[in-house]
Order: structure tokens, then sequence, then C-alpha cells
């Protein structure tokens, strides 16, 4: 299946079972509030779409996004703007698929914000991120909510305070960045990735997903035994947990039913 839908300065793409969003808005992907939404709908129908195993965002301009329209963070119009930038996140904490970004250029404030909600991020080598809005008086609200869960509160508050620039090499090191490859390689190590993702049934997946992130900071025994409960209560009475044990036997690739 291969489908896709530009409204304004998104890109929304289906192909293999994997959904594109694609931010183009030359030459740098300014979010603002209009292409958040625009984001946010195109998150929203990837959920909504069960056949689905990966959500990747990714950039057509030479930067994957320098951040948020300042102008929309006067104090008369931050309402509005907010209410945008909350549905976006939202639906990114909610997506129950693995989220793969690919970053190319700079990703500054909200840009950066965004990469953050990666499960998967790659970077090329002259990609950079930062959070510069600190500068002009502002802090980053993803940036101090999930930040320090990412690279640890010390880096954060580093980060967030500091407004610098940083190496796509020195976030692999603070365990943000998942692969730092070469520019020319980055459509590569893209498709390496989906294609060990679309190995998976998508029902599976997303019982994967879902639960990583609801049992995220539960006591251990809490989260086992909920983990545990849904592999025998919901994930035994699957198909598709059949035809996985019949292909392991049969020694061939496995027919997902998706149910």
């Amino acid at each position: 299946m291969n489908t896709t839908t530009i409204t304004g300065a998104v890109r929304y793409e289906v192909r293999e079972d994997v959904a594109f969003l694609t931010l183009d808005a030359p030459p740098v992907n300014v979010l603002s509030a209009a292409m958040m939404g625009e984001l946010a709908n195109g998150v929203e129908r990837a959920q909504a779409d069960r056949s689905l195993k990966a959500l990747v965002l990714q950039s057509a301009a030479r930067a994957f996004s320098a951040g948020a329209d300042v102008g929309e963070h006067r104090p008369e119009e931050a309402p509005e703007m907010i209410a945008t930038f909350s549905r976006l996140f939202a639906a990114l904490g909610a997506v129950e698929l693995p989220v793969v970004m690919a970053v190319d250029g700079a990703a500054l404030g909200a840009g950066f914000e965004l990469v953050m909600m990666a499960d998967v991020l790659l970077a090329s080598e002259r990609a950079s991120f930062g959070q510069p809005e600190i500068r002009l008086g502002f802090f980053a609200p993803v940036g101090v909510a999930l930040l320090p869960a990412r690279i640890g509160l010390a880096r954060a508050i580093e980060v967030t305070s500091t407004g610098r620039t940083y190496t796509a090499a020195e976030m692999h090191t603070m365990g943000l960045v998942s692969r730092v490859v070469p520019e020319a390689g980055l459509s590569a190590a893209l498709e390496q990735v989906l294609g060990d993702l679309r190995r998976a049934s998508p029902l599976v997946m997303r019982m994967n997903v879902r639960l990583s992130r609801q049992l995220l900071g539960l006591p251990f025994e809490e989260a086992r035994r909920e983990a545990e409960r849904v592999f025998l209560g919901e994930l035994m009475a699957t198909e598709d947990v059949r035809e996985g044990i019949a292909s392991f036997f049969e020694k061939r690739r496995p027919l997902w039913k998706n149910r």
C-alpha cells in the first residue's frame, strides 16, 4: 500500500506498513501552530491505522526544524499556540507505534522537543540539537518535563539552561541519539531500522509499545505482573501468536493476520 496526502507544510505517506510524516516548510521548518496541528493530524491518523508497524518523522528541508514560531509566543497568542503544541505532544505520547526520526541538520527549540519523542533517533553527522529559547526569556515545556528522564537531570538542566547547541555525537554520548551516521547514509540507516520493524505483527507491535509506555516508572513487581496479565489474557488469545510459533517450526516467514 502506498498513499500520500499533502496538507500545507506536512506530507503524510504510507509505505509498506510504515507511516511517514515529512516536514516540508522550507527553508528550516519553523513550527507554527498550524503546522503543529497538521503534524498532530498525521500522528492521530497513524494511531488509527491498525495495519501500521511504525511511524517515521523526517524533513524535506535543510533543517529538521529550527523551532516554533517566536512571534506566536507573545502572551496574547501563546494560549492558542500551547493548545496545539499540547495536542501534538499528547498524540505522540499516546501513539502505540515505535516512533523513528531521522534528523539531518538543526533540531532546535520545539524541533528539539519533537525529537525527544523518538524511540529510535537517527542523526547525520551534521545534525545539531539545542534548546536556545532560554536566551529569549522562555523555557521549553517538553524539555523540562521529558529531557531529564532521557539524559539525566544534570545534563538536562545544562541543555535547557545554557541554550547552547550540541552535535549529534554529543547527543549520542548523552543517550538521546540512537545512531550517528554520515549524511549520505541516513536514508540507508532508516531503511535498516524499518526493515527490522516490518518483520513484526502490527497487533503485537502495538501491545509491546503500549505496555512499554504504560509501565514506565512503575515498581518492577507491579509492572511485571501487568505485563504477564496482558501476555496471558490478550496475547495468547491472538491468531498471530499461533502463526509466529507455526512459522518457527516450519522455518518460514510468518504471515501475520493482525488479529
